[in-house]
């Protein structure tokens, strides 16, 4: 039973790590820009928006690369991202695609997103 319990406990902490809206580390950052992906007009098809999280694959400090997956073990994927802070572009990179397809989001989480990382690199 307290394997069970804690099993909960670390799948509910990693969830909220990927939405924490607030904080320096590199997480709470993370959250930030899975809500620009949740924002954006990425064909979502097999799941709804607010289901699904980020695994960052790649984060060189100019881009990030990210595939989007609606489970806890990343077993779900929907398709790929690639997100430049910098230059505010957020790509559709799925490999069912030809060429990289650009997305429209929320400028303001894009904000926060922006926000967090200067507070992180400041700190």
């Amino acid at each position: 039973m307290n394997r069970l319990f804690n099993r909960l406990v670390m799948s509910t902490l990693l969830l909220l790590s990927f939405a924490m809206p607030a904080g320096a580390s590199e997480v709470s950052c993370y959250g930030y820009l899975t809500e620009v992906v949740r924002s954006s007009n990425f064909p979502f098809l097999y799941v709804g928006k607010d289901k699904v999280n980020l695994l960052i694959d790649d984060d060189d400090g100019e881009t990030v690369r990210a595939q989007l997956f609606f489970d806890t073990d990343g077993t779900g994927s929907i398709g790929w991202i690639k997100y430049t802070p910098a230059t505010r572009v957020l790509l559709n990179t799925s490999a069912d695609l030809d060429e990289p397809v650009a997305l429209s989001f929320d400028a303001k989480l894009a904000d926060g997103y922006a926000k967090c990382l200067t507070e992180k690199q400041a700190g």
